[in-house]
């Protein structure tokens, strides 16, 4: 998962897209009273699995750093609104450390996921399927906040056909996506060069039934 693509294809109509959608507030119904999963991060729980140096809980927040990737056992789900806090906390290559929120997950060679940079307007949705990644879609979009230590709040509303992504309050996209069989989980990633590591925070998740 270390990379930095900035997909252009079809950027032209991405580009015009996110920043017209920015200008359109809207949310995704993250329901606290019918949720499937909920963590509000005072401690580690078991369904994350073991603690590691690059993936702890401190301080009211779970942290990863370096290079990590983490799905809940607790979240699987077909349809599912998500809603999370996602800081990129210091990245000394910002333009190569991007944060991620992954969905439908199977396991590391089958699942969807979301990610940014700290330097970019730029997010980018792909799948992995049978371990290869296929780009999804690439939006420019002013709802981003940039720079470190910049909180952008993610929210997706999965469907059992498709998903829509909004950042801060925003419609960002709406995409086609296919949940495995039985549903898939959600999970948390990071990635930075082994020589220039980055920390990220996440705090705030709610996984709730679609109200739908």
């Amino acid at each position: 998962m270390r990379f930095r693509s900035r997909v252009v294809v079809t950027a032209g109509v991405a580009v015009i897209l996110g920043l017209l959608l920015a200008a359109s507030p809207a949310f995704a119904d993250c329901d606290p009273d019918n949720t499937i999963f909920e963590d509000d991060f005072e401690f580690l729980d078991p369904s994350w699995g073991a603690q590691a140096d690059n993936f702890y809980v401190e301080d009211g927040v779970l942290v990863l750093k370096s290079f990590w990737g983490q799905a809940n056992t607790l979240t699987q789900n077909e349809a599912a609104n998500v809603c999370v806090d996602m800081t990129i906390v210091e990245a000394s290559a910002p333009d190569n450390s991007p944060i991620g929120l992954v969905w439908w997950w199977e396991n590391w060679d089958n699942y969807y996921y979301l990610f940014y940079w700290a330097d970019s307007a730029w997010v980018e949705v792909r799948r992995i399927v049978k371990g290869q990644a296929q780009n999804v879609t690439a939006v420019e979009t002013l709802a981003l906040k940039q720079g470190a230590g910049q909180t952008n709040h993610v929210e997706l509303r999965l469907k059992p056909k498709d998903a829509t992504l909004f950042i801060n309050g925003t419609e960002v996209t709406r995409f086609k996506g296919k949940p495995p069989k039985g549903g898939g989980s959600i999970g948390v990633y990071g990635s930075s060069p082994e020589d220039k590591p980055a920390t990220y925070e996440f705090d705030n998740l709610v996984v709730s039934a679609p109200s739908e």
